[in-house]
């Protein structure tokens, strides 16, 4: 069973989850099969959460848990499959059971469809009490699950001659609530696209941009912000967002967004706080990649403040994700704060997922070795990176490019330059701005080190004004390396 789709599943579950699960294929309301299954699974469970032992072989499960009885794989089968269809529900009852506003407005419609009135209004009391509330609340689905309770209330209503002036009230409401979703979420997709058409993958514009442009937005707002203030500052939030990235040039925008954004960042459930700062990131990224160099700063300060709140997760005891470690350990290199990015790493790296571990914190070490000028020490430690994901790896070839650099090593250093260029050019995944980027480093890294090699400072003069003027990876290493030759 060890690479079995249930293994791959159970490999997820986390301690909680595994324990949890246990209770709920004891319950012969969720398990049909019968006892065996458990049995089953308490052999299995014993090796999580690795699962590699030759213990799970079917014919040893077997032998485990029926004794001296002959293999019979029909009954291991039936086990394997009884037992991947019962973590599917409960996969689906954990969502369901995480879902409280959804499966609230759910029990309400099975209440008011079996007519238990009573029960269906002192909930339906609770659940408009909950959603009033909009301090950690407010979410992408937030205003659509109030549009819903309404619309609970009015179907309950409509049962009941002498509620006719509650229904129109949750009329009034409705339209209220969905105007907000449209808004707001056509807001967040118009923001995402254009993330994306610049940042991660080509594109064009589509109807969402085409529509929102045709929107005279500032005035929409202006009418939100008197007809009803308590719920604008959430519109204004996600239009600030959009206004920032389709005025990118300018910065103010930025800023702006930003102080919004921080003002109001109670309103969002912790995963659109988590989304907040992700957005924050994108700006300050895009800006330092596109020349803007001192956003660096800016960066970093955006990484503190988010590591300050814990929003470095996007589910609360969840493990950080891979970019936002390396993201921060980079910015705080490109400021040099060696002493920083130890500290950090000391700190955070029990919450990158422990297969991860072992190569992030060798990646890091080597950064801050040959920060600080201890070259031979920095290319040691690479050799223990493992990880080859797809925005590391480029951070690892160009650190191992810079080292060859840095001890003279010419021709490995050419070699690798021109093997990395040509990785680059033919991977097609990546957007045209990072795929230039990381193709002009490449190239001008050649001239660099080939300059250096054949002694011809003459000529770096000419080589500083062009890695002035083009968009490049490291462009401050670059920029470093030509002056001391010029010296």
């Amino acid at each position: 069973m060890h690479n079995s789709k249930l293994i791959k599943i159970l490999q997820h579950f986390s301690d909680e989850e595994i324990k949890e699960f246990r209770k709920f294929i004891d319950s012969s309301f969720f398990n049909k099969e019968g006892s065996y299954i458990v049995r089953v699974f308490d052999e299995i469970k014993k090796y999580y959460p690795v699962f590699d032992s030759d213990a799970l072989m079917k014919e040893k499960l077997y032998k485990k848990i029926y004794k001296d009885k002959t293999y019979n794989d029909a009954i291991m089968r039936k086990a394997g499959s009884a037992l991947i269809k019962l973590c599917e529900e409960y996969i689906k009852f954990r969502a369901f059971k995480e879902s409280e506003t959804e499966s609230s407005i759910l029990y309400l419609r099975k209440l008011r469809e079996m007519r238990i009135q009573k029960l269906f209004e002192s909930e339906s009391v609770l659940l408009e009490k909950q959603l009033n509330i909009t301090n950690n609340s407010v979410d992408s689905e937030y205003f659509r699950n109030r549009f819903r309770l309404e619309l609970e209330k009015i179907n309950y209503y409509l049962d009941h001659s002498s509620l006719i002036s509650l229904q129109q009230k949750s009329m009034q409401n409705i339209q209220r609530y969905i105007v907000y979703d449209c808004i707001v979420n056509l807001l967040d997709i118009g923001y995402n696209i254009l993330v994306g058409i610049t940042t991660m993958y080509k594109g064009e514009k589509n109807i969402s941009l085409r529509l929102l442009e045709s929107i005279e937005l500032d005035s929409f707002g202006e009418i939100l912000s008197v007809k009803d203030p308590e719920l604008y500052p959430v519109f204004n939030l996600f239009y600030k967002r959009y206004l920032g990235f389709k005025n990118f040039d300018d910065d103010n925008f930025y800023y702006e967004y930003k102080k919004i954004a921080l003002e109001n960042l109670k309103l969002l459930t912790w995963d659109n706080q988590f989304a907040v700062f992700i957005s924050l990131q994108n700006f300050c990224t895009r800006k330092f990649i596109e020349g803007k160099r001192f956003f660096k700063t800016e960066l970093h300060e955006v990484h503190k403040e988010m590591l300050d709140r814990g929003l470095y997760v996007q589910k609360k005891d969840d493990y950080m994700n891979l970019h936002t470690f390396r993201n921060i350990v980079l910015t705080a290199s490109n400021l040099q704060k060696n002493d920083w990015i130890i500290e950090f790493m000391n700190q955070y790296i029990s919450k990158i997922l422990p297969e991860q571990r072992e190569s992030l914190q060798a990646w890091t070490k080597a950064l801050v070795h040959y920060n600080t000028g201890k070259f031979s020490e920095a290319l040691n430690e690479l050799q223990s990176v493992k990880n080859d994901h797809f925005l590391t790896k480029h951070e690892i070839k160009a650190l191992t490019m810079k080292m060859f650099y840095e001890l003279n090593d010419f021709e490995p250093g050419i070699s690798f330059a021109e093997s990395y260029r040509k990785m680059v050019q033919n991977d097609k995944t990546y957007a045209e701005l990072h795929r230039t980027s990381y193709t002009n480093f490449s190239l001008l890294y050649l001239k660099l080190i080939k300059l250096k090699a054949d002694k011809k400072y003459r000529d770096a003069d000419m080589l500083k004004l062009e890695i002035e003027k083009t968009v490049t990876n490291s462009k401050e290493w670059l920029l470093e390396k030509v002056n001391e030759l010029i010296k």
